[in-house]
């Protein structure tokens, strides 16, 4: 009695388990399934800590880093969010008007606004009055680096 009592036991277990386990979706499947990868990126998305690794991993890699901010350059809501961070950064503010002057579609436009804004104007009129600024030598034109 107490044998059979223990193999009905097992038996029963093992079928649960078989039950189970043939219920149950691999990893792969779930990541495939876009309903279960949303549900999987949503939880970890909720969690800080999960949001702050995700993050860290897409910044560490060069490449992960440049797909990442072109992704973001795409949207119309981040473009200007992104220039107002540039313009106000002091680092980066003088390559950004070096690469504004240098195309000159963007000078000509520059220029334009400059002289169609009536408060600018009369600035721009008096500093076209003062002489240029000496221009500053680099270091190839310098007589010294020249070997003059």
């Amino acid at each position: 009695m107490h044998l059979s009592r223990t193999r009905s036991a097992v038996l029963s277990t093992a079928l649960g388990l078989a039950a189970l386990t043939g219920c149950r979706m691999d990893l792969d499947e779930m990541v495939m399934n876009p309903n279960s990868r949303d549900e999987i990126i949503n939880r970890l998305l909720e969690e800080s800590v999960s949001k702050q690794t995700i993050m860290n991993r897409l910044t560490s890699d060069e490449a992960s880093k440049l797909e990442l901010a072109e992704t973001l350059l795409g949207d119309n809501k981040i473009k200007p969010l992104a220039v107002e961070k540039l313009t106000t950064d002091t680092a980066q503010r003088p390559k950004i008007i070096d690469t504004l002057l240098a195309h000159p579609v963007a000078r000509q436009t520059i220029i334009d606004k400059l002289l169609g804004d009536e408060t600018v104007r009369p600035i721009l009129q008096e500093g076209l009055k003062k002489p240029l600024p000496p221009k500053k030598e680099t270091p190839a034109e310098t007589p010294a680096a020249t070997g003059t």
